[in-house]
């Protein structure tokens, strides 16, 4: 029976379950893996996508950088049970082994701080020691059980053989002794020697080959408008027909400025026939796929290649990286995918995008409240099977256009998971078996293919004998205050270099005392209530429920300056004293909400160059899961406008709309349910204003309706 393993990496590796995702995230990332997956993800399919070599690797680095002073066999417990001959461990690691720990025992039982004292020779370090034996561990997840699967060696001579012919001269010495070690490694040196040998060209064959690329040089040239400098310089081959390869193969793409390397794109942009290298998926057995592929066929290839490497992709391509490698303007990347948002926007809401509407409706009742990626693919045939013309699965497409969930940790869910984290433990208490669990967790929306995943992910919590257990000492992040659920560990004095971008430094509380001080017995004081959105200035409800924050833009914004919110709105979004928030911005800009003294944004420059923000503008912004949306309202000259429309204006209401009628809409914005109640009562009304600190909108209304004194 070939069963998938439902085991994690933390449940390979203790330390990491209880571990700072900031901490470890930065070692463990990878562009093809979620975030968090660590946690929810099974190791055969993580091995599946990264590979083994890689996650050997950065297991290594873990237990180097992190858990110097741990045993391997307490950071790897499998490992005690892995009978490992040396024989079967491969040059230099056997060697170095061999005179120093002497047996793969001594190698299991030592840490990493103490293998750094080995005196190993220079060419086996620690690490090497280290990530041969974390891969002793990954081996039992990877495709065949006992050994690894080994790539062909003929195409890794192939391989190295295309590197070493392709190297350009600017290559730095590092790359130049990568390419050295592989050779040897591979034995490509022999073949390459070989080629040598054959006679060199004549002189007539090389002026024919100079001839041809200089003429195919100039003629693509001249279509894309190079300067007759740029022109000379690329029509200077050398004696072994560079030029020709290099024209051929693009390998004049590699270089940027200066002759200086540029980080290379591995195959060609998807759109530039990276489609029609990759069989297509046969016509008809995936409906979903067929029907996004008849939508994006039509397109052009930039703007396919925007789709999949900046609205679909889990690491999107930067602006700039992306046009350099198209070979395109910046302005074009920019109104591409300006292009497809729209487009992509308004075929979902047509008949033509109907099937695939009705299937994300379909799959968000499917998945429930919180689900794995791995849930996600294998909800649907569908999913896993790439879109030809983007060149990406189903399933990315899918989570891209989700509105009603988002990422965090390996998890789509649907709505706060630390909440929904601090809840699975209050209703789990009593210890109930699995199946009572599962019935529980059903209240919260989980559903029966996620609770053991789901229960197993939650700090605290262990299946046992059947029965599902929870340790109230353990802290829920961000979980409500109240007895039994522990407090977050105190992150100690700030640390240096716990800044933002911007310089805003991220740390406690000031005053707040540090939990080894004595304090004298006194009662508790009461908790005071946190900051409601509804009560803080420049917060507005709109009708669908969503709160919107108004920005009013100076120079100084303009020009990267932190731009503070209100503490209310701050809690609305689920940010906490002390903690940040990170936000991606349309055009998958990344902003940083951080709270030390008060909350800010670290720089809403990015934002407010997208929407060409200027000096007294108004934008207003709303958060919903990690995704901020934001509205330019442009600066206006409103001295002819009635009291009541400069005050619609403030809250972003530009339509007209008589005194009466306008009071019930500006007292709905402020409401917490959005009634309007408060409109009955002007001087009631007024005074909210003035208490929530929106003055400018109080002084709007107070003159043409309180009477004066």
């Amino acid at each position: 029976m070939n069963a998938v393993s439902p085991t994690c990496l933390t449940d390979l590796v203790p330390a990491l379950r209880w571990s700072d995702p900031a901490m470890v995230g930065p070692v463990l990332w990878h562009a093809r893996l979620v975030e968090g997956w660590w946690s929810s993800m099974p190791l055969p399919r993580v091995v599946d996508i990264a590979g083994a070599t890689w996650l050997s690797y950065s297991l290594a680095r873990l237990a180097a950088e992190q858990w110097g002073h741990l045993q391997l066999g307490e950071f790897l417990p499998s490992l005690r049970a892995v009978e490992t001959d040396l024989d079967d461990v491969a040059e230099p690691v056997r060697g170095a082994l061999l005179a120093t720990a002497g047996s793969w025992e001594r190698l299991v039982s030592a840490s990493p701080a103490a293998i750094g004292a080995w005196g190993l020779p220079e060419s086996c370090g620690p690490l090497d020691l280290i990530s041969t034996a974390t891969w002793r561990a990954i081996q039992p997840f990877t495709q065949e059980q006992g050994r690894a699967a080994a790539p062909s060696p003929a195409l890794m001579v192939e391989a190295v053989r295309t590197l070493a012919n392709w190297l350009p001269q600017s290559a730095p010495d590092h790359v130049r002794s990568a390419l050295s070690y592989l050779t040897a490694a591979t034995g490509a040196g022999g073949a390459a020697a070989e080629a040598e040998e054959q006679p060199p060209p004549s002189a007539a064959t090389r002026a024919i080959r100079t001839l041809r690329a200089l003429r195919a040089q100039r003629d693509e040239e001249s279509r894309s408008g190079a300067t007759p400098a740029e022109e000379q310089e690329a029509a200077a081959p050398s004696e072994s027909g560079e030029a020709e390869g290099g024209r051929r193969f693009g390998r004049r793409s590699l270089l940027g400025p200066d002759r200086t390397l540029r980080r290379p794109a591995f195959g060609p942009p998807k759109g530039h026939g990276a489609e029609q290298a990759a069989p297509a998926p046969e016509l008809g057995r995936h409906p979903l796929v067929d029907l996004l592929e008849d939508f994006f066929r039509n397109w052009t290839d930039v703007e396919r290649t925007v789709a999949a490497e900046r609205l679909f992709a889990s690491d999107p391509v930067s602006i700039r990286l992306l046009a350099d490698q198209l070979g395109v303007e910046l302005r074009e990347i920019r109104n591409s995918q300006r292009t497809v948002e729209e487009r992509l926007l308004q075929w979902l809401g047509s008949p033509g995008g109907a099937p695939l509407t009705k299937h994300m409706r379909e799959l968000s009742d499917h998945l429930g409240a919180a689900a794995t990626v791995d849930h996600l693919i294998t909800a649907h045939p569908d999913h896993p099977v790439d879109v030809p013309a983007l060149g990406t699965p189903l399933w990315r497409v899918v989570i891209t256009l989700f509105t009603d969930r988002r990422l965090h940790n390996g998890w789509l869910v649907a709505d706060d998971p630390h909440r929904m984290r601090w809840q699975t433990r209050e209703m789990l208490g009593d210890a109930p078996s699995t199946s009572d669990a599962a019935i529980r967790l059903s209240r919260i929306g989980i559903r029966q293919q996620a609770v053991r995943a789901w229960l197993l992910s939650t700090p605290g919590v262990t299946i046992r004998e059947g029965h599902v257990l929870v340790d109230p000492s353990i802290p829920v992040e961000n979980a409500p205050p109240g007895p039994g659920y522990g407090t977050p560990p105190d992150p100690g004095p700030e640390a240096e270099g716990t800044t933002t971008a911007n310089g805003l430094p991220i740390r406690r509380r000031p005053g707040a005392e540090a939990p080894h001080q004595e304090r004298p017995e006194q009662p508790a004081p009461e908790a005071p209530q946190p900051p409601q959105v509804a009560d803080s200035a420049r917060c507005f409800r709109a009708p669908d429920g969503r709160w919107w924050h108004r920005v009013d833009v100076t120079a100084d914004h303009l020009n990267g300056a932190p731009v503070t919110v209100p503490p209310g709105y701050a809690t609305h979004l689920g940010l906490q004293p002390g903690r940040l928030l990170c936000l991606t911005a349309p055009g998958a800009d990344l902003l940083v909400l951080v709270w030390r003294d008060q909350p800010a944004f670290d720089s809403l420059r990015p934002l407010l160059r997208r929407l060409s923000a200027q000096p007294g503008d108004r934008v207003f912004i709303t958060v919903n899961g990690d995704r901020l949306d934001a509205r330019r309202l442009p600066a206006a000259d409103l001295s002819s406008h009635s009291p009541t429309s400069r005050a619609l204006h403030l809250i972003g209401y530009t339509a007209p709309a008589p005194t009466e009628e306008a009071l019930k809409i500006i007292a709905r914005r402020i409401s917490e349910d959005g009634s309007d109640t408060r409109a009955a009562e002007p001087q009631s009304l007024v005074e909210a204003l003035t208490e929530r600190g929106d003055t400018d909108i109080a002084g709007e209304l107070r003159p043409g309706l309180l009477p004066t004194h």
